[in-house]
């Protein structure tokens, strides 16, 4: 997936797992996003903390709240020295953490922030408040580490736990406090949790024996068809791209490929709350930022610079959230 975001992966193969992406979505009738008009995109740099000069984005509620990292340019290379997890409220800090841990994965609408830090010799999930306080999620002790990965608007908190070196998937109902449930999981060498919908569905990249894998609401995994890579849900929509060729694919909430399309695509990275697909594609062999809707290119964005990563698209479709020059940015609709 890039350098766009920050993997989180609890198992035995730790790190990036490569992605391909780019989602279509079919609109139901009458259904019309603000991003389908003409926008004049306005950036707007989003704070660092004093003393941070890098940050980068690892999730993004659709309208509010996002985390990630913040830190120093390492001396080589790309890395983050002083690495911290922060929390933005509209691009504005409201926390940064004082330690390489906790780290935060994701937040949601209601600004609830999941992640995970060190008790004794592993990893375990968490909440974490705005002032820093951080709660442990329930866990089984014969589980090796967990952390909370992803969370949905619903509040289900999804992570994963390693048993014997393997990756188990666990859900900790928002209806159900203090209780966990493990999901059936396939046996994979790793397994990294992409994306959660409000209904629940889960998409997951596994190993090169399964590839893509969807969870849907009748509480079965799925691989998705055509060997594809997921990058994001809604509503049962899934997007993401073929791993043998440069193709945009979407798929049923059930695996089924809908269909697939090329034409200079390289990935799509989210989904708009009207189904406008926002990602990247190749203009004259330059990376650039694009819209697609009903699978043609909706809006090119040709004032938004090659070098903005779009990783998110607001819920009204009038924000682009992204990195660019190593900074959280968005670009609204003007």
């Amino acid at each position: 997936m890039s350098d766009r975001r920050r993997r989180r992966t609890l198992a035995t193969v730790l790190g990036a797992v490569p992605v391909m992406v780019l989602g279509l979505v079919t609109l139901p009738a009458g259904q019309a996003g603000a991003a389908a008009a003409a926008c004049t995109w306005r950036k707007t740099v989003w704070d660092l903390p004093a003393g941070a000069d890098v940050g980068t984005l690892d999730g993004y509620d659709g309208g509010r709240w996002a985390v990630g990292i913040t830190g120093n340019r390492a001396r080589m290379g790309d890395g983050i020295m002083n690495a911290r997890g922060t929390l933005w409220d509209h691009g504005k800090v409201a926390l940064r953490v004082s330690d390489e841990i906790p780290r935060l994965n994701d937040v949601n609408a209601a600004g609830l922030v999941v992640g995970d830090t060190v008790v004794g010799n592993g990893f375990v999930g968490i909440t974490v408040d705005h002032d820093g306080t951080t709660h442990q999620l329930p866990g089984d002790p014969a589980w090796d580490g967990y952390s909370a990965d992803l969370v949905s608007d619903s509040g289900d908190i999804v992570g994963t736990a390693t048993v014997d070196l393997k990756s188990r998937v666990v859900v900790w109902p928002a209806g159900a406090p203090g209780t966990y449930r493990v999901l059936p999981t396939p046996d994979v060498k790793y397994l990294h949790l992409q994306d959660v919908d409000r209904q629940g569905r889960i998409i997951a990249q596994g190993d090169s024996s399964v590839g893509g894998l969807v969870w849907d609401t009748d509480g079965r995994w799925r691989e998705l068809a055509s060997n594809g890579t997921p990058w994001a849900v809604r509503d049962g929509r899934v997007v993401g791209g073929l791993n043998d060729t440069n193709a945009a694919a979407e798929w049923t909430a059930r695996g089924a490929l809908v269909r697939t399309t090329g034409s200079g695509a390289l990935d799509a990275t989210a989904i708009g709350g009207n189904g406008t697909v926002g990602g990247h594609r190749f203009v004259n062999s330059q990376r650039r930022p694009v819209l697609w809707r009903n699978g043609v290119v909706s809006d090119p964005l040709s004032t938004v610079p090659a070098g903005f990563a779009l990783d998110w698209l607001s819920d009204d479709e009038r924000t682009l959230v992204g990195v660019e020059s190593r900074r959280p940015v968005e670009y609204d609709c003007g």
